[in-house]
């Protein structure tokens, strides 16, 4: 083969190979468009999932607005908010609630739950009631024992939600009686111990 030949076999094995190139980058080309317009939306679903993650959800407005209703309402020392798994927590003495032996609501915390109320009514988040009571039986001809009176307790305050407006789907009330007290049982957290929880579950309607 002489020099003239060999120079063009190199030429044509080059050509080959860059309209191989070619060819393998037009196919590239063709196969990420579609992936780039999914690639775009990956992206921006992304990024509006962090954009959630930085602003202030509604739950977390919701106790801003409650932990203020407590301050200017004076009830630091007897009103307690507070949160875990389920959502918020607002807890309070049932002496604040009701007389004690008793389940129709205090006049005075009628005012305090309208407040509660005000700011829980349009939420989309269920709520739950609990109802407490220490370790102090009871027996009487309404309350037999502390079962029957802090489920009492407990449904008082889910109809007075009721009746302003809360929807009642969602809603739920339960006592727990002596059984599930937030502080030792000691006489010194008694006070404590009988008491309503409001829970302002995550979980939505």
């Amino acid at each position: 083969m002489g020099e003239g030949e060999e120079s063009l076999l190199w030429a044509v094995t080059f050509g080959d190979m860059m309209t191989q190139i070619l060819a393998f980058f037009i196919l590239i080309l063709a196969i990420s468009v579609p992936n780039a317009e999914k690639f775009k939306e990956a992206m921006e679903q992304i990024q509006s999932h962090f954009k959630k993650t930085v602003e202030p959800t509604k739950l977390e407005v919701v106790q801003e607005q409650i932990e203020k209703i407590i301050v200017d309402e004076n009830l630091t020392k007897d009103v307690h908010l507070t949160s875990d798994t389920r959502g918020i927590v607002l807890f309070a003495s049932g002496d604040l609630f009701f007389k004690s032996g008793e389940s129709e609501l205090n006049t005075e915390i009628k005012y305090f739950l309208d407040s509660i109320n005000d700011t829980i009514k349009d939420v989309p988040y269920k709520l739950l009631v609990e109802g407490h009571t220490d370790d102090i039986p009871i027996k009487t001809e309404r309350f037999p024992s502390n079962w029957e009176l802090s489920s009492a307790r407990a449904s008082s305050v889910v109809k007075y939600f009721i009746e302003k407006g809360v929807a009642p789907v969602r809603l739920s009330a339960v006592g727990y009686a002596e059984y599930k007290p937030r502080f030792p049982k000691t006489p010194e957290n008694r006070p404590q111990n009988r008491r309503v929880e409001i829970v302002i579950l995550r979980e939505r309607v």
